[in-house]
């Protein structure tokens, strides 16, 4: 399925249709008639162009990583200065709430999250609900962007990984595995686009290669994502979650 999945991307498809231009041209170019050769050298230098140019990343990676890492920085400090603990609990809209949202819970344990809605951002406690911090995930722009190609709303849990592998067809992560444990949920991505590799500030605030996986998963069950925790092995990052109502 990975393989149908990729072949569906803009990206992929350019550069499909540049190779078979190529092809055409040196099959044209052997013939040895003049306009055949004409035609033959216009489809190589099409074909070239579509692989080369079209595929090509607008922005270099560094800087795009680079404007990336300032946001996440800020949102460090913002949670260190409020000295929360606890780790992201992923929110699925609901009636007042239009769209994902990732809830910082002062502590780890028993946590009742507040009433959240758009406008939502710090809760003091109020009505015995948890202090913490409510912002959309860093990801939510980028699953927006995948989601003009692959929706992911309302999908059985069973098919959520064949739908996440349309990050991979475009080129956002190398590798998605997500699979049921005993008591919680692992999600296996490798090579996400930005990545602080801080397993403790992945816990809170993920990166938004990975923040967007996950909030695609929040949007196809429609269910609130626990991250339990997170473990970085070379390019591969690892999320252990639990999910409920």
């Amino acid at each position: 399925m990975r393989k149908e999945w990729v072949m569906h991307q803009p990206h992929m498809k350019a550069k499909l249709l540049g190779i078979i231009l190529i092809i055409i041209g040196i099959i044209l170019i052997i013939s040895m008639s003049n306009i055949y050769m004409k035609i033959g050298f216009s489809a190589i230098l099409i074909g070239v162009f579509m692989i080369i140019m079209i595929t090509e990343k607008t922005v270099p990676e560094n800087i795009s990583n680079a404007q990336i890492k300032g946001h996440i920085d800020a949102v460090k400090q913002i949670t260190t200065q409020l000295n929360l603990k606890g780790n992201a609990i992923f929110i699925p809209k609901n009636d007042t709430l239009t769209e994902e949202r990732i809830f910082i819970p002062l502590q780890n344990g028993e946590i009742s999250i507040p009433e959240i809605d758009n406008e939502f951002v710090f809760a003091t406690g109020n009505n015995s609900t948890s202090l913490g911090l409510s912002l959309p995930p860093s990801g939510l722009n980028l699953l927006n962007e995948i989601e003009k190609d692959t929706t992911f709303e309302n999908t059985d849990i069973e098919n959520v990984e064949e739908k996440l592998q349309s990050f991979v067809g475009m080129d956002v992560i190398k590798s998605i595995s997500l699979k049921k444990t005993k008591k919680q949920w692992e999600l296996i991505l490798e090579k996400p686009l930005y990545c602080t590799n801080d397993e403790t500030f992945c816990k809170q605030y993920p990166c938004p290669s990975c923040s967007a996986v996950l909030a695609a998963v929040t949007k196809a069950t429609n269910k609130k994502l626990h991250v339990k925790d997170t473990v970085h092995n070379g390019r591969k990052t690892t999320f252990y979650f639990t999910m409920k109502e």
